[in-house]
């Protein structure tokens, strides 16, 4: 009985989190929160959330780690930016791109052939890429055509959003990629001894996470018109809160789910702009944040201790019967 209440409490935390953070701010903006403009913004928010989330869905559910997110999507920018103002503004997408993909396809097989940690090959990463990028733009801004801001209109970045979060809900879900994701998570070795080819599945990981921080990069040039040297600063950083906010276990395995990236996504964006509508100061705002967070990580940690704690029970139990 006690294991089936965790369990639901579980199911539901991050439900239950984004729910409590809606009713709250709901008062607290006077009803500000849900004008049209405001919801535009939460949405703007949230998109970079979900699309550079969905990519490193995989390498989460594998249980590894990536760091180099934010620093592949100013690379990706930057050079975009480059080569557009050399050849012309039809190459800045596909050089955004291919860049993104050699990024996170180099990282991943990196990590496979040398079996070093993930962690430290993509904080590796991180350092070397912000340095290629300070070279790149000198430390300042590389400004493209103003072609690039269509794609910060909401009529063509809510469908290219909204295509993304099906494609990687199908990929996560409904295919070998997401299921062998999760089963490395649960036991890398016992999969391998299954027949995963461990390696390929962890380079295309890494390969996705690249390229979606590559269409973050594009929608980032557009909305300031270039590309900066501190563009996707804390990325990565602010990608894996969404995740683990949303209940996506930090080592990965059969609790990693698709709709708890979106969720996660949601109670971020809507918990910064709201902070920011109730008119809070901007230092009190990161505390309040940073307070808010660490209580959803610690409260979600606590119930998987819990669920974990009745289901070695109630295996116990079975096991003596």
């Amino acid at each position: 009985m006690k294991n089936r209440f965790w369990s639901l409490i579980q199911n539901f935390f991050p439900v239950i989190a984004l729910a409590v953070i809606l009713i709250v701010f709901t008062f607290l903006s006077g009803g500000r929160l849900w004008t049209a403009q405001n919801l535009q913004s939460v949405l703007n928010t949230m998109i970079p959330y979900c699309i550079g989330g969905a990519g490193l869905m995989f390498a989460s559910a594998q249980g590894s780690s990536n760091m180099s997110v934010g620093s592949t999507l100013a690379l990706s920018a930057a050079v975009g930016a480059w080569v557009s103002n050399k050849l012309g503004f039809w190459a800045f997408i596909p050089t955004c791109l291919i860049v993104g993909l050699l990024c996170g396809t180099f990282v991943g097989w990196f990590i496979t052939t040398f079996k070093v940690s993930s962690l430290m090959v993509t904080l590796a990463m991180l350092i070397a890429l912000r340095a290629l990028v300070t070279l790149i733009t000198n430390g300042s801004s590389i400004f493209v055509d103003f072609a690039v801001m269509r794609f910060n209109e909401m009529g063509i970045k809510l469908p290219i959003f909204l295509a993304l979060m099906v494609l990687f809900w199908y990929l996560f879900e409904h295919t070998k990629l997401g299921y062998f994701s999760r089963c490395m998570g649960e036991n890398e070795v016992v999969g391998k001894f299954s027949g995963i080819p461990v390696n390929k599945y962890k380079i295309i990981a890494y390969a996705l996470a690249g390229l979606m921080a590559a269409v973050v990069a594009i929608f980032n040039v557009a909305n300031i018109c270039g590309a900066s040297a501190t563009m996707g600063n804390f990325f990565e950083m602010t990608c894996m809160i969404a995740m683990y906010v949303g209940g996506i276990p930090i080592r990965g395995g059969s609790k990693s789910r698709f709709y708890k990236l979106i969720l996660g996504a949601m109670t971020l964006a809507f918990l910064s702009n709201g902070l920011t509508i109730s008119r809070v100061d901007s230092a009190y705002s990161e505390l309040i944040q940073g307070v808010i967070l660490l209580s959803v990580v610690f409260l979600s940690n606590f119930i998987q201790k819990q669920v974990t704690r009745y289901q070695m029970a109630a295996a116990a139990k079975a096991s003596v019967a």
